[in-house]
């Protein structure tokens, strides 16, 4: 019972300085220290213990891959790839429903926290023929940017997954799928109620076969990225390192141009989330915490999976960050879903519910973004969101039960 309060009283420490927005990766270190001292840890075995947790192959290889991630984000927006997608797509695509869903969609294909400002001028452009009110814009939006966190490498949140349960990247999108598929057709009812079919308005048009063309080269290196490591299950470090270097090379980077690149891309507070979170893992490592954890609620006779679906959520809610839930609650979960050998059926259930709490979140930055581009009342889009959601939750009934 006292590890569980040492603990939660550090949570909620952690939760009240992410509320006065705190940078998460000085958050989840400050966490660690509040952590140790409660348990008296000796300064030596601390510094010790993040020295461990800052130089594993663990650690250096989610750098590696939050580092290519930024900079492939920064080439594709800056050289206007992204912007090219999005036109040639409009020219593709026969209905507006498609345009307006495949808009967010191909923007959220990379981690960009802007991301949802991009798209939502989009959404606007490809509704303007159509009356619909802004909160069922902003939902759609919304909705649609948020399909590839369940299953892309290019965000951290998985990556980090991976790399707590020590299970591959590659297993956890086979179970997590089923929630992005879920996202989809859920979406396909609940996006577009009340919106038939709807034509493209055409302007001044290239033709289809340039359009996809264009398309094409312009979603190619994301494409080529996913299948490196999902399908061929090359290493993310290798394949996002490798397609950096021909991003740079077919855009005809010169050295100057590639300095400025890697200043303008790489963020020592994007990559401090990765520091904190695993000396704040560590830290529980060393204080035993988890083990104490785990024996209480082994002793409580609450269901696992009740345990597992509630934390996660409730840190998702209350931070609004994927990496935020993962960071805080995995490693206190991790014995609860099987300790050194994780249940996969688990591992998805927490990320589900995690993720469900972070798109329900009103600190979540898409959403707060989202709404007032279209000046939405946030009563009326929480509901539209909150009952397709609990049915993408209610998708990890099927990972549950075939992983476990």
């Amino acid at each position: 019972m006292i590890d569980l309060l040492k603990t939660l009283a550090v949570l909620a420490a952690v939760v009240i300085m992410l509320r006065r927005r705190w940078h998460l990766g000085m958050v989840m270190a400050l966490g660690a220290v509040l952590l140790a001292f409660s348990y008296l840890t000796p300064p030596l075995r601390f510094l010790a213990g993040a020295w461990t947790a800052l130089t594993s192959a663990k650690a250096l290889e989610m750098t590696a891959t939050l580092v290519f991630t930024m900079i492939m984000e920064n080439i594709l927006r800056t050289t206007g790839t992204l912007r090219r997608m999005v036109a040639s797509l409009s020219e593709i695509l026969p209905d507006t429903r498609l345009i307006m869903a495949a808009m967010p969609a191909m923007i959220g294909m990379l981690p960009s926290p802007g991301g949802a400002v991009f798209s939502a001028p989009m959404v606007r452009e490809s509704s303007a023929h159509l009356a619909l009110p802004p909160d069922q814009k902003a939902f759609i939006n919304y909705w649609y940017r948020h399909i590839w966190e369940y299953v892309s490498p290019l965000y951290p949140g998985i990556i980090l997954v991976a790399g707590l349960s020590r299970i591959p990247y590659q297993k956890i999108v086979m179970a997590n799928a089923v929630f992005a598929v879920s996202v989809v057709v859920w979406g396909a009812l609940f996006c577009f109620r009340g919106v038939g079919p709807a034509p493209v308005p055409r302007g001044e048009t290239v033709g289809k076969g340039r359009a996809l063309r264009t398309f094409i080269l312009s979603v190619a290196p994301i494409l080529a990225t996913l299948v490196l490591v999902v399908v061929l299950r090359v290493n993310p470090v290798v394949a996002m390192g490798g397609m950096t270097v021909l991003l740079f090379m077919a855009h005809r980077y010169g050295p100057a141009k590639i300095v400025t690149t890697l200043r303008e891309s790489v963020s020592f507070k994007a990559l401090s989330l990765i520091f904190g979170i695993m000396i704040f893992q560590e830290t529980l490592r060393l204080t035993g915490a988890l083990d104490g954890i785990s024996h209480f609620f082994a002793a409580s006779g609450l269901p696992t999976l009740v345990i597992i679906t509630a934390i996660p959520f409730l840190a998702g809610v209350m931070t609004g960050l994927t990496v935020a839930f993962v960071g805080i609650t995995f490693p206190i979960l991790m014995p609860l879903m099987g300790g050194d050998i994780p249940s996969l059926g688990l591992i998805s259930l927490a990320f589900g519910s995690g993720f469900a709490g972070v798109m329900l979140s009103p600190v979540h930055l898409c959403l707060v973004l989202t709404r007032e581009y279209f000046e939405a009342d946030m009563a009326r889009v929480y509901r539209r969101l909150w009952f397709p959601q609990a049915l993408v939750l209610a998708a990890a009934a099927v990972p549950v039960y075939i992983f476990s």
